[in-house]
């Protein structure tokens, strides 16, 4: 049987980015238990009807910003998750976060529950482009996040850029990249 892959996706943010299309919510963090409660009733019932065991190869929390999700909660999931499928040793399990939304604390955490990948929403290393995106972290907080995330045991690890922005030039855009080459990311995802 091929394995699976499984995407988690958690709708909350602290603010909304101006560009952003997802299915996200500002403001509305006392609503994430719920969210969390309904997650894993859905995770159950989906493996009752069919997929219990199926082997999974990859697990991806997107959003959103799964980095507000609260380390017992996110455990709560992953153990659901277990239960209901055949969570393959070989297991890729990535956390998108938003640099200034991690502690040291919080990553060491996220290892220990079996993540072993994690992706920045870093967009940019310019504080205008920062500014124009809406973004609430400045690449202070990202090469900090990044240093956190070494020290807690990622050995994969990605950060996202954005390209083609209202007056952005070819200098300014080779500043971004150049910034977040220099942090040695395994991946670079390039909106």
């Amino acid at each position: 049987m091929n394995p699976y892959s499984v995407y988690i996706h958690i709708p909350f943010c602290r603010h909304r980015c101006g560009y952003c299309d997802f299915n996200t919510y500002a403001g509305i963090e006392n609503c994430i238990p719920d969210y969390i409660a309904a997650l894993c009733l859905e995770i159950e019932k989906v493996t009752q009807t069919g997929g219990q065991g199926l082997p999974v190869h990859t697990i991806f929390w997107g959003g959103g910003t799964p980095s507000l999700i609260p380390i017992p909660l996110i455990r709560r999931v992953w153990e659901t998750l277990e239960k209901g499928f055949k969570l393959l040793p070989e297991m890729e399990a990535t956390l998108e976060a938003n640099p200034g939304t991690v502690s040291p604390e919080y990553l060491k955490d996220l290892r220990l529950i079996g993540f072993n990948r994690i992706s920045f929403g870093m967009q940019s290393a310019r504080p205008d482009e920062l500014r124009l995106l809406e973004r609430q972290h400045n690449v202070g907080d990202v090469i900090e996040a990044v240093k956190w995330s070494r020290q807690a045991g990622f050995l994969n690890l990605s950060l996202d850029l954005i390209f083609g922005l209202p007056s952005q030039t070819l200098e300014n855009w080779q500043q971004s990249v150049e910034t977040a080459l220099k942090l040695n990311p395994d991946h670079l995802s390039l909106y």
